[in-house]
């Protein structure tokens, strides 16, 4: 696995070191706090761009993911 060194304020840092569990890592640590961002569903970043070609087209992708997972299902 590849590894990054990354540069945080002091406090920065003991915000998350006030967080992490005991005998956690500081990359499972942000892995964990960061999980809820990262299964957030595609319909929720639509509105964030007015555009309505992205949001049909988002619309329309999530509309294919669920039918082809029935698809696969049967």
């Amino acid at each position: 696995m590849a590894h990054k060194t990354l540069t945080i304020s002091e406090e920065a840092y003991e915000a998350l070191a006030g967080l992490k569990k005991e005998g956690e890592s500081f990359t499972d640590l942000v892995k964990r706090i960061t999980a809820p961002l990262r299964k957030r569903k595609l319909s929720e970043f639509a509105g964030m761009i007015k555009d309505e070609n992205f949001k049909k087209a988002a619309l329309e992708a999530r509309h294919f993911k669920s039918t082809r997972l029935q698809r696969l299902k049967l």
